[in-house]
């Protein structure tokens, strides 16, 4: 648990009851606020719809009687209530219709099956989400957008299925697809007979990603009845343009990242947050969009007064709508950052996200964006950084410690689980960084470092810092190995770190030894200056130690100086990970391979590069079920999860270290 029990600065929740109190001194409900804004229903919304109609269409769509259309349909696993990934699939999508108001009777259906005539149906709900911002150039800028989400349970493992939402005025949408995760009573101890071990599989990550077009806010978010269309860079990525120190090729990073994903053909891709900066100051303070657009007309990219953050719930109309040809067919699994806590919105500032997104609901009471979930022989957690975050503090320990023993008992439960071999963890801070910008969080490093430490976590995934950047496997705060491009390494060693803060939104800088590197020259990866004991090492680093506290936070966090033996790999571009597993029969090796794909190389190459690869390695069922008769894989180092664990684990560590000691300190780490 961390050593502050509760937060320096006001919280999310303290600001969100500000704008609900602004709206009470005024002698005006907020919904009130909205009615007002509708009253020039009459016309057609425009703004963003339009695009959304063309969108609409493209994927074969066709509006009824309402003229309503259906966009950024998602797809996302269930792992809750009996449902997991092998048997069920929650879908959901926007639902806009063309005057802002929802159609009376509107019946919605969820249709799926094997085959596109479908069989089967599903009745989903359709949520209303409402939110006003006080100040906007135009005035009030009221939000009122419509999600539809359904669950379909009862289906087969490894199998594709069809889907399409209809409502009952006749709108619906065209075909799409999605597969179910794989049979998993083919691992462990006792596997059931006639069930194959899982075939290998791939999944990808990023975050930070954002969208590369501007949004328009239709005609009834205002009372003057008349859209209004942003200047780029206000709520888009493209400041980059003007900012980018590494910018080639792609003037449109965002997209070309959501193509990348789809090009992997993913079983499903790990989102580490901050998705669609909607709220592009980013610390969960109060909203005003006065100064979102310069006196010259330019966006400032997050501009706002001092105390507030500037926001537009419009820019997830276009975010969903970008990223449906991945998310209508593969499972995106959302984390949430910094960006994502939307202080318009109550509940910690997830309530936008919740309603927005249909994710598992198996995580600790009171953290909305905190689940799990097993594939095939691979257990994901997505963790809430923002509650753990010691720099940005406006959300920090809301869950006053529920997450951290929640993390653990997962942990603990999957590490005496012979079907689970590895562990994987994405959220949005980072433990372990060299950015220049938000660098490494201590009290990130506390609870996640920790847990990793204890329970043999293989590879954690975050963003925040907009780069990527590899560690060597870390055990209690230090490089266990050194783990250049191209090993293969025992995943028991320790935790593998991976920044993967790259698909979309302007890079930032290198901290090398207090000289920023914001040029990319210092990078290091395959085909540049890659390998142990490289000129471009860089032995000390920035780590927040404290939260900020008075009128400096949420930015106002203590940053300390540490040295560090743990970076490898650096990368100063856009990029995700695809991460390649291959499940075994308990006792035999299974692997999982972390690749580094960038979306080019800068000068001319396209369609994605692969810089960097580390291949982590595993017994099947680990100490759980191998027989005596089969040795253990050399240099492991298998924890165990009930008393004396910590001793333990250092002792083991210690063992370890020792043994390797000409391996782990060579001045390999970046």
């Amino acid at each position: 648990m961390s050593d502050f029990t509760k937060t320096i600065a006001p919280t999310v929740d303290e600001y969100h009851e500000q704008i609900e109190a602004h709206w009470h001194k005024n002698r005006i409900s907020r919904r009130t606020a909205l009615k007002g804004a509708l009253a020039g229903v009459g016309a057609v919304a425009l703004g963003n719809f339009a695009f959304l109609k063309r969108s609409f269409a493209v994927g074969g769509g066709t509006s009824g009687t309402t003229g309503a259309v259906i966009v950024g349909r998602h797809v996302s696993f269930a792992s809750d209530g009996g449902n997991d990934p092998a048997n069920s699939m929650r879908i959901s999508a926007q639902v806009v219709f063309p005057n802002g108001v929802q159609a009376a009777s509107i019946a919605p259906v969820l249709r799926y099956g094997t085959t596109a005539s479908y069989g089967g149906s599903a009745t989903p709900n359709i949520v209303n989400l409402t939110g006003v911002v006080p100040n906007a150039p135009r005035g009030t800028l009221a939000g009122n957008q419509f999600y539809i989400k359904g669950l379909i349970t009862g289906l087969q493992p490894g199998t594709t299925y069809h889907y399409q939402f209809e409502l009952g005025d006749g709108t619906i949408t065209g075909d799409a697809t999605f597969k179910t995760a794989p049979d998993r009573r083919g691992l462990g101890c006792s596997p059931t007979s006639g069930v194959n071990v899982p075939a290998p599989f791939t999944f990808t990550s990023f975050g930070d990603h954002g969208t590369n077009a501007a949004p328009t806010d239709p005609a009834f978010a205002y009372a003057s009845s008349t859209p209004y269309t942003w200047a780029p860079a206000a709520f888009d990525d493209n400041y980059y343009n003007v900012a980018d120190p590494v910018l080639g090729y792609d003037t449109t990073p965002a997209v070309t990242m959501t193509a990348l994903v789809a090009a992997q053909n993913p079983a499903f891709h790990l989102m580490n947050g901050d998705v669609s900066y909607a709220d592009p100051s980013g610390s969960g303070l109060p909203v005003d969009d006065t100064n979102a657009v310069s006196s010259t007309g330019t966006g400032t990219h997050g501009g706002a007064p001092a105390g507030k953050n500037a926001y537009n719930p419009y820019t997830w109309d276009v975010y969903l709508a970008q990223i449906e040809g991945s998310t209508a067919s593969t499972p995106w699994m959302i984390a949430t950052g910094n960006h994502d806590m939307e202080a318009l919105y109550g509940n910690h500032g997830y309530g936008g996200h919740q309603a927005r997104f249909d994710l598992p609901q198996n995580g600790p009471s009171g953290c909305p964006s905190v689940y799990s979930f097993v594939y095939g022989n691979v257990g994901i957690i997505s963790v809430d950084a923002n509650d753990l975050s010691y720099e940005i503090s406006t959300n920090l320990n809301y869950s006053g410690g529920t997450q951290s023993t929640w993390l653990n008992s997962t942990l603990a439960g999957w590490r005496q689980d012979p079907t689970i071999d590895f562990i994987v963890m994405f959220m949005h801070h980072c433990a372990f960084s060299t950015s220049g910008n938000h660098a490494s969080d201590k009290g990130v490093r506390d609870i996640v470092g920790t847990a990793a430490d204890l329970y043999q976590v293989d590879l954690v995934l975050s963003g925040h810092n907009h780069q990527v950047e590899r560690t060597d496997p870390i055990r209690n705060n230090t490089g266990a190995i050194s783990a250049p491009d191209g090993s293969s390494i025992d995943a028991t060693i320790g935790t593998t770190y991976l920044t993967v803060g790259s698909g979309g939104r302007p890079r930032y800088n290198w901290y090398n030894n207090g000289t920023p590197d914001g040029t990319g020259t210092t990078d290091r990866y395959r085909g540049r200056t890659t390998g142990a004991g490289a000129t471009t090492s860089y032995s000390n680093s920035r780590i927040y130690t404290a939260p900020g506290t008075g009128a400096a936070a949420p930015f106002g966090a203590t940053v300390g100086a540490e040295s560090i033996n743990w970076s490898q790999t650096r990368y100063l571009d856009y990029a995700l990970a695809k991460i390649n597993v291959v499940p075994a029969a308990a006792g035999q090796q299974t692997t999982m391979q972390v690749t580094i794909v960038a979306d080019g190389d800068r000068v001319s190459s396209k369609g994605g590069v692969e810089i960097d690869s580390v291949t982590l390695q595993r017994t099947a069922g680990g100490s759980l079920c191998v027989p005596t008769n089969i040795p253990e894989v050399s240099n492991a180092i298998l924890l165990p999860v009930a008393a004396g664990l910590v001793v333990a684990g250092a002792a083991a560590y210690a063992h370890h270290h020792s043994a390797k000691d000409s391996d782990s300190l060579d001045g390999a780490g970046v």
